[in-house]
């Protein structure tokens, strides 16, 4: 059998763009463009009359680099414990060119391959990959219609389903579904009597994602394939396994979650650090032929997480009996300032 390690990873907002603007707080957020000075000050900077040095990723130096370290899976010295993933499967990044740069500078252009589509997500944060092995065929799915009801979006996925096909050996591919859901994040500045509206937006746009993406691999996999194929749905589904948005998708679809091969209080990938509340966002999930061969149990990377809250959080929900330490160590360089993300990588074995 051929192993191939897997990683899906929210890095958060990976971006590559200009710092130029300064907001002031009031009901109604005004936004002015900073002087030089203010750019400076602020972190931002000016384009260089050299058009190769005019873009970079502003003032996430360190942040990167301790992206990097979670990727690579360095141990406190800074040595790498584990070769790094063949496959990166990564969600918020901001452009091709970001998603380069970072392979160049942070990675050391250890992928070959790289692949990013820009969808609509307003933020533009996109799902990509990067890659040891080649790319045999791409299929997007991000002008699939949405016709939910109050609702004034059109497309189902802002951030894609994203079908990619790699050449493993002569004989041998695999197929990534990757994914990034609607958040359940609701803008602050929404009226508390809208609140209630907006969750219900959400989790219904929500609920069709995971539907459709479930859809999507069974019209891929038909009959008896579904039970022959090597394929894979990663990504970060901004939802809890037991949640029934994710339902058609996490518990009714027959695909294995390898996460849930771990003891239940280590299964948490992300951290919502305003609630302090850890829980399981990010997915891999098994086609059944790979979750008969691929025995092994997922390592999920929290050394890059930040410890600011220096207590105790909660797996899920706050509940005493799910409390969970919090105090672990971290890489060298996390802080209050700096951390990899506030989700962990997930990495996983696969046996073709």
């Amino acid at each position: 059998m051929k192993t191939v390690t897997l990683c899906s990873f929210n890095v958060e907002n990976l971006f590559m763009r200009y710092k130029i603007f300064g907001y002031s707080p009031s009901p109604k957020p005004m936004r002015r463009i900073y002087s030089e000075e203010e750019l400076k000050e602020e972190g931002g900077f000016l384009p260089s009359p050299v058009w190769k040095n005019s873009f970079k990723l502003y003032n996430k130096g360190p942040w990167r680099d301790l992206t990097a370290s979670a990727i690579r899976r360095e141990d406190q010295d800074d040595n790498v414990d584990y070769a790094m993933p063949d496959i990166l499967c990564m969600q918020e990044v901001d452009s091709m060119d970001a998603l380069r740069l970072f392979n160049e500078e942070n990675l050391d252009n250890y992928y070959p391959y790289a692949i990013l589509l820009d969808s609509h997500d307003p933020r533009r944060i996109d799902v990509a990959v990067l890659s040891r092995y080649k790319i045999k065929s791409l299929i997007t799915n991000m002008y699939e219609p949405y016709e939910g009801a109050n609702s004034h979006q059109k497309y189902l996925f802002s951030r894609d389903c994203l079908e990619i096909n790699f050449e493993i050996t002569n004989t041998k591919s695999l197929t990534v579904f990757l994914n990034h859901l609607k958040s359940k994040f609701v803008d602050p500045r929404t009226p508390k009597n809208k609140v209630p509206e907006e969750v219900e937006k959400s989790n219904n746009l929500r609920l069709q994602q995971s539907r459709k993406v479930a859809e999507l691999v069974t019209d891929r996999f038909r009959g008896s394939n579904f039970n022959k194929e090597n394929f894979v749905v990663v990504g970060d589904f901004n939802d809890t396994p037991d949640s029934s948005f994710l339902k058609p998708l996490v518990q009714d679809l027959g695909m294995h979650d390898v996460i849930s091969r771990l003891d239940p209080r280590d299964r948490w990938t992300h951290w919502w650090e305003s609630k302090n509340i850890a829980s399981q966002m990010d997915y891999i999930l098994l086609s059944p032929k790979l979750a008969d061969n691929s025995p092994a149990k997922p390592y999920i990377e929290r050394r890059g997480i930040s410890n600011k809250r220096k207590k105790f959080s909660y797996l899920n929900f706050r509940a005493e009996e799910n409390k969970i330490p919090f105090n672990f160590n971290r890489f060298n360089d996390v802080s209050d300032e700096f951390e990899a993300s506030d989700h962990c990588p997930v990495f996983f074995e696969l046996k073709l």
